[in-house]
């Protein structure tokens, strides 16, 4: 919107740097998220008078790869931004070179270090993903609503893992921090973590702050040393979440099921209209592009929606300069992105709405609060057993612990065993959440908050349904509402 000039419809690349599996992504995620950004491609040119060339690097978590591969994609002719890299600690690097060899518009869809909203040194990055700042308060949230007094952070010397960690134990107010050693071959320690393990009481949480990989590797030893089952319970961020438990060996998920942590709130064809064309083709397409993820309502779990958004982060830049009959130049496409007041950037995606805050280049909170789930493993995906939205719990179901327990009832956590004032209670909060959302002035933000209580709503039903059947929908769940909408 700041350089007077024609525009000429064409083709334009975009680029991806795609994490190369290697120590901390796995196989399975990696090809994944290669296969998300393509299909997000196909379905986005479709209807377009331009098309986007989508062009890959691969891109290693390390700071010395991600520089090289970043300055390879920068010297591309007819670049006009990118997308990624997942890893934080790669993204400051690609930051870096995006900055220095640009300016270029670098959207991350799931680096979440703090430092990496500083404009001083990163002023072309942005991300459609929240910080870590966000998902340790929800990290903390949990903590409480658990009744969790004694916690130990196990994490890693990366990017990633540091940063999460600093910032889940400043909101915390002091957790037990543990730096984990690399092990010879493998992403941990064996000697070094069962001493830990050995050194845990029963009523100790043990909170993984690590990447996929690591976050396997942590399991898989923790299970060769009897220490899966309960008294041992962990709870995994982000990264420990981010993968598909279909994809990693069954005995091992057999044994982890009931194993909880946090995820980022995603959308799929079920569950968010808005992404419904992208799940739809990539099925039409899975010959061509493996890593389908789980489907089914709200079990995307390892960051695709964000990175559809990212992509379609640039479609609408690229829409707006052509409406406004500006070329479209990497200098014009990061002015887009960097714009504030009227010319700011703002579209309804899978996450919800989106927009940049020009003064970090982060989420913007005000525009879309930050939504986490807490799920629980089970043999194929990860099940969402309760909602953390702008901090503050929404609903959470009844959690089983892994493993056999020395008496019955030892092993399940009851968030409200006493039944129905609670569930009613999240049922009747669910009316109320759908009747402000019908409110809402902007259809963007209709659509989300619509999308949010749909699973407010389920949430509760799924507490109802454990003391009363309800039968068919309708108007007996109406029935219901008022029901005890008298009795509150």
């Amino acid at each position: 919107m700041y350089v007077e000039s024609a525009v000429t419809n064409g083709t334009y690349m975009l680029g991806f740097l795609s994490p190369n599996p290697g120590t901390n992504i796995p196989e399975s995620l990696s090809i994944e998220w290669r296969s998300a950004f393509r299909v997000a491609v196909d379905v986005l040119n479709a209807n377009r008078s331009y098309k986007f060339e989508p062009y890959m690097e691969d891109s290693d978590c390390t700071f010395v790869a991600a520089q090289s591969d970043a300055s390879r994609m920068m010297r591309q002719e007819g670049l006009i931004g990118a997308v990624g890299p997942a890893c934080s600690g790669a993204a400051i690097a690609a930051a870096m070179i995006f900055d220095q060899e640009g300016p270029a518009a670098l959207v991350s869809f799931a680096a979440t270090a703090e430092p990496l909203s500083n404009r001083t040194y990163y002023p072309t990055f942005f991300r459609t993903v929240y910080t870590d700042r966000h998902q340790a308060k929800a990290v903390v949230a949990s903590m409480e609503r658990l009744a969790i007094t004694n916690a130990t952070i196990l994490y890693t010397n990366d990017y990633y893992s540091t940063n999460l960690a600093s910032e889940i134990n400043l909101t915390a107010g002091g957790v037990r921090m543990v730096l984990l050693e690399p092990g010879y071959n493998v992403t941990v320690n064996k000697e070094q973590l069962k001493t830990i393990l050995n050194s845990l009481k029963p009523s100790d949480f043990v909170i993984l702050v690590v990447q996929p990989t690591v976050a396997q590797d942590i399991w898989k030893l923790a299970y060769q040393l009897d220490k899966i089952r309960y008294p041992w319970w962990y709870f995994g961020t982000d990264g420990a979440t981010a993968f598909d438990p279909i994809n990693i060996d069954q005995g091992l998920v057999s044994a982890l099921e009931g194993e909880i942590g946090l995820a980022p709130y995603g959308g799929d064809f079920s569950a968010n209209s808005q992404c419904s064309s992208f799940y739809m083709h990539w099925q039409e397409m899975a010959d061509k592009y493996p890593g389908l993820p789980s489907l089914g309502a709200n079990k995307s779990r390892s960051y695709v929606p964000y990175l559809f958004d990212a992509v379609l982060a640039f479609y609408k830049v690229v829409d707006e300069l052509h409406e406004a009959g500006l070329e479209v130049t990497r200098l014009n496409v990061f002015k887009s992105f960097n714009a504030s007041g009227k010319h700011q950037l703002r579209f309804n995606g899978c996450t919800g709405v989106v927009e940049f805050d020009p003064e970090t280049g982060a989420r913007s909170i005000t525009a879309q609060p930050p939504v986490y789930d807490l799920v629980s493993m089970t043999l194929h995906s990860w099940e969402l057993k309760g909602r953390i939205t702008n901090e503050s719990f929404v609903n959470l179901l009844p959690l089983e612990r892994p493993g056999s327990y020395p008496a019955p009832g030892q092993g399940v956590y009851d968030p409200e065993p006493s039944g129905h004032k609670k569930a009613s209670g999240g049922l009747i909060a669910g009316i109320v959440f759908l009747l402000a959302c019908m409110a809402e002035s902007d259809l963007a933000a209709r659509m989300w908050c619509l999308d949010i209580d749909n699973a407010y709503v389920s949430l509760a039903l799924a507490h109802v349904d454990g003391w009363l059947s309800t039968g068919p929908f309708g108007s007996q769940i109406l029935w219901l509402v008022f029901k005890y909408m008298e009795d509150a």
